[in-house]
């Protein structure tokens, strides 16, 4: 169970400050959103394909517009903190006390605890393979959970991500916005950037709490039956928090969870596009870090030596066959050497131990098991037959499930990522070799994810394009964990819009169903 509101709305006057800059919407939202929204959910499941769906998504779509410079100056001030995994304090911050300017008080904090400090390193935002130096690390935490709705079943859950990237931020400035304002949301953290678009999830989701907020009635009712689960998880670049929010029970906790929505900002597909797919949408994945021991001496007697560099690079060699020939064909596989590690730089002298790290990916957690096992038997073998021993071997504290998009959830999701995109209807797209940490959120409960094309207008040059308030002709294709990445601020409203069509028509769905069954 997470912790009630504590102390970490504690700071030293830097938030009062960056509030200043938020543009709240001057104006009430329209009235007609609230009616909308209550003559969809009271209307039978024939009217809801016409005339009251079409006014709802009307409206959608018009007050995510409205609100478009309330969720650019949020993203700015998100974008100047960057936190790495579990740290996310001064992030946490800026959404409670957003939540709470909005009139939300009943937020908890205390989600995500870094129940591995000795393993996941926070003040590097890396992953920790040897763990006897003790790191003295934050405690993490810093997510927030809050329930809007009756509190009553049924509950969906829709997700963003906190932290933030090691990475020195290079996004350029625009030739005419050089010196102007636009520097004041590059990062304030030196070594620290968002450069995986964690800001913008935050303030997609900031803003779709907003809207859901003032359906509010003056009773305290809502026009939707059920509960939204609104959450904010810190530690998804590599530290797994979203395992710990699930142990901690985001998904069990009363209501329990039946459905669970995130999205991604992808920038290999044009801005205005809605990725999604039935099944392995992301990949399963670990990491790992073997040790192969030999025998060291002086490099002009090699005989009298057992080289690791030598075995090291025949295991590069030999594990290549671990997909190509361990693998069903049919299925797809990836095994990346990222780093080998012996002796101390000496040219004279064949080190003793040699210390090889990477990672391994597949598109089912079976798939995964499978390369795991193979790993360690090529590199035994490999060690033995160079006169060494694999000395040790360490796999990730959590590895990656694949993220899978639930099949019976299909035809909602497909249709609310229609609603959305500039087409009409939803890009169709492969599964990525990438993973993501929702992968834990989806083995518990029905679950969909999507990719957020933020690459350009698809008028041209993606690459030329780019949203013409922050960003002018920056490009926004830029991969991601790119240190010149850039974001279209443009993709926003549309990230609103998609998670107000999953909640509202996830629970229609839910309701009609529950009546059925009885």
């Amino acid at each position: 169970m997470a912790e009630e509101k504590k102390d970490d709305n504690h700071h030293d006057g830097w938030l009062d400050d960056e509030m200043k800059g938020i543009q709240w919407p001057i104006d009430q939202i329209e009235i007609s959103l609230k009616q909308a929204a209550q003559s969809f959910f009271e209307s039978s499941a024939t009217e809801t394909a016409t005339t009251n769906d079409d006014v709802l998504q009307s409206c959608i779509n018009n007050q995510s517009v409205s609100i478009e410079p309330f969720l650019i100056s949020i993203r700015r001030v998100l974008h100047r903190y960057p936190e790495l995994m579990y740290q996310e304090r001064m992030t946490s911050q800026i959404v409670q006390r957003i939540l709470t300017d909005m009139g939300i008080t009943n937020y908890t904090v205390g989600w995500a605890k870094n129940i591995h400090s000795k393993y996941y390193n926070p003040s590097t935002g890396k992953v920790v393979q040897t763990t006897e130096k003790g790191e003295q690390n934050d405690g993490g935490g810093h997510g927030v959970v809050v329930d809007i709705g009756s509190g009553q079943e049924p509950c969906i859950l829709l997700r963003a991500d906190m932290d933030a990237l090691p990475i020195v931020e290079e996004t350029p400035l625009p030739p005419d916005q050089q010196g102007s304002d636009t520097a004041k949301f590059h990062s304030n953290h030196h070594g620290k950037m968002h450069a995986c678009g964690h800001d913008a999830h935050m303030t997609m989701l900031l803003g779709a709490t907003y809207l859901i907020k003032s359906l509010e009635e003056s009773n305290g009712e809502f026009p939707f039956p059920g509960t939204i689960r609104i959450i904010f998880q810190p530690a998804e670049e590599g530290g797994a928090g979203a395992k710990r929010m699930r142990e901690e029970g985001v998904l069990s906790n009363f209501p329990p969870v039946k459905y669970a929505f995130g999205m991604h900002v992808w920038p290999t597909l044009l801005s205005g596009q809605v990725g999604f797919r039935s099944g392995a949408m992301l990949a399963a994945q670990d990491n790992f870090t073997l040790v192969l021991d030999g025998v060291g001496g002086h490099a002009a007697f090699p005989h009298l030596c057992r080289d690791p560099v030598v075995a090291s690079a025949a295991f590069v060699m030999n594990v290549q066959t671990l997909v190509s020939r361990g693998m069903n064909p049919l299925e797809s596989g990836v095994v990346s050497i990222t780093h080998i590690d012996a002796g101390d730089g000496a040219h004279n002298v064949i080190p003793a131990k040699a210390t090889i790290r990477g990672t391994i990916r597949a598109l089912s957690d079976d798939a995964l098991s499978q390369l795991r096992e193979g790993l360690i038997h090529i590199a035994t073998k490999t060690a033995e037959a160079h006169g060494l021993s694999l000395a040790s071997s360490e796999f990730a504290k959590d590895s990656y499930p694949a993220t899978m998009n639930d099949d019976g959830l299909f035809p909602l999701a497909s249709k609310c990522a229609g609603l959305v995109s500039g087409s009409g209807k939803h890009t169709p797209v492969d599964p990525t070799m990438g993973a993501e940490d929702f992968g834990y959120l989806a083995q518990g409960v029905p679950a969909a994810f999507f990719f957020l094309g933020q690459g350009g207008d698809g008028n041209g040059d993606a690459a030329q394009s780019g949203c013409g308030k922050c960003c002018g002709r920056v490009p926004t294709n830029l991969g991601l964990h790119h240190p010149e990445f850039n974001l279209d601020e443009e993709v926003l409203k549309r990230g609103v819009a998609l998670f107000l069509n999953l909640a509202f028509r996830s629970l229609k769905e839910l309701n009609e169903t529950g009546e059925d069954e009885e």
